[in-house]
């Protein structure tokens, strides 16, 4: 499993957002209250990140996504990375891209903005 590079800032706080996953099930009945059971105990939590990087950083970033063996794979790939999920401060999570790419835009001459949702497990 790769990780997220050490030459990359970590995501920014401006943009940060935790999406808990519903883990449960909702049946409705035809009569009478609807059943609701647990689907699962594992927590996944969907998180938008937004970094901003400099020129060379977006290209350190953009050859890491597309790295099969050492990177993310094109986005299909886990990989460990530091991330505050909400457990008292910043820990290593296991995580991928959720739509499979990220969003880039050029904020400035030699900046850019990326954007993307990863499932953190």
């Amino acid at each position: 499993m790769s990780s997220w590079p050490s030459t990359l800032p970590d995501p920014l706080a401006k943009g940060y957002a935790i999406n808990p996953v519903d883990q449960s099930v909702r049946t409705d009945m035809e009569v009478g209250s609807a059943r609701m059971r647990r689907r699962t105990s594992a927590r996944v939590d969907k998180v938008t990140l937004l970094w901003t990087f400099t020129e060379a950083q977006m290209a350190i970033f953009r050859a890491w996504f597309e790295n099969a063996s050492t990177g993310a794979a094109g986005g299909s790939a886990w990989f460990t990375v530091t991330l505050n999920i909400g457990t008292g401060g910043t820990t290593s999570c296991t995580a991928r891209f959720t739509s499979g790419s990220y969003k880039p835009t050029v904020i400035e001459v030699g900046l850019w903005q990326v954007t993307a949702e990863v499932e953190v497990r």
